[in-house]
């Protein structure tokens, strides 16, 4: 373990080949970044990573069902372990941006992947789950709240094995999010530690988003697995997967349509099309002002649906100047079937 430490402190420093005039020397960071972006490495630990929690799903589902059960609150809680490909399409992506940056602004993390749990640190959503909420409240209290102290409860019961290590609220303008900054505040007084043995605060935001996204995501470690929890109602779950297409876009990232039908692939190029124009436009009816009047709108109309117990949502009219095809009533179809 020392001989560990030692290398983790020392990879920016630590040369491979003789220095050549005018060109940067090879380093052992160097070196590690480009054997642990090799696909067939990468392949290989996502495999074992996947395997591993698989194993320790059933555990991992048994504290979900407890965090439900205290709370009391009506709610689906649907999990899921990150398939080995996703993983080691994260990891492999952590890897090559390492290659780009010197050792000292990254290394902490190489440290926490030297010293913990191998390229798995990098991948903070190797589990997940979701607390899908069926009614805005439960007795006099908000259905989020109750499961929010829920969490929070539970992981101080566990606290050798279940640390918190960020709670992010997100909210469209004018949308009522799920959390509050007082439940902020309470996670912002957490503590974890880190695979190199540094003590953090948790990390807590109450941020308004441009697209209208409402939800919770907070993140954590349980029995040595790095977790994704989220929080959100009916009707803005279903919402965010299927608009997530919308949202990969504006990221830049690859499109995934591995789950769609051939009739959802259709017209999941067709929004893809239609989406990359108004991307592509400078002026006018640009993608950020798309967002401002209709898709912030749909968040609300879900929202406000879930909030007044609604059985159907009244969706906003669409505004001119944008194709069709990215109605609300469109981007649905893409929903699991």
């Amino acid at each position: 373990m020392i001989s560990i430490a030692k290398t983790a402190m020392t990879l920016g420093r630590t040369l491979y080949t003789t220095k050549t005039t005018g060109a940067r020397a090879t380093t052992l960071f160097d070196e590690f970044c480009k054997t642990m972006s090799n696909p067939k490495i990468v392949n290989k630990h996502a495999a074992r990573i996947e395997e591993d929690i698989i194993q320790k799903q059933e555990d991992l589902k048994n504290i979900v069902d407890e965090i439900l059960k205290k709370s009391g609150v009506d709610a689906l809680a649907p999990d899921r372990v990150k398939g080995a490909g996703s993983t080691a399409s994260k990891i492999q992506k952590k890897f090559n941006s390492f290659k780009n940056k010197d050792y000292d602004s990254v290394r902490e993390q190489i440290q926490d992947v030297i010293l913990g749990n191998g390229p798995r640190e990098l991948v903070g959503d190797s589990y997940g789950f979701r607390f899908i909420i069926n009614s805005e409240k439960t007795g006099a209290k908000r259905s989020s709240t109750k499961l929010y102290e829920s969490i929070l409860d539970c992981q101080k019961q566990h606290k050798d094995t279940f640390s918190l290590t960020s709670f992010e609220d997100y909210y469209g303008q004018g949308i009522k999010p799920y959390g509050s900054e007082a439940i902020a505040d309470k996670f912002a007084q957490l503590q974890y530690s880190t695979p190199s043995g540094k003590i953090k605060e948790t990390v807590a935001a109450f941020t308004e988003k441009p697209s209208g996204y409402t939800r919770t995501n907070i993140n954590g470690r349980i029995n040595g697995v790095n977790v994704e929890i989220q929080v959100g109602g009916k009707y803005t779950t279903k919402w965010g997967d299927v608009e997530h297409i919308l949202y990969d876009m504006r990221q830049g990232k690859p499109l995934d349509m591995s789950h769609y039908t051939p009739e959802q692939k259709e017209l999941a190029l067709n929004i893809q099309k239609a989406y990359q124009e108004v991307l592509a436009r400078k002026s006018g009816n640009t993608a950020a002002k798309f967002s401002e009047v209709y898709l912030n709108k749909v968040w609300e109309t879900f929202r406000k649906a879930e909030i007044q117990g609604l059985q159907e949502p009244i969706y906003p009219p669409f505004p001119d100047g944008y194709p069709q095809i990215l109605k609300v009533e469109n981007i649905l179809k893409l929903a699991h079937v």
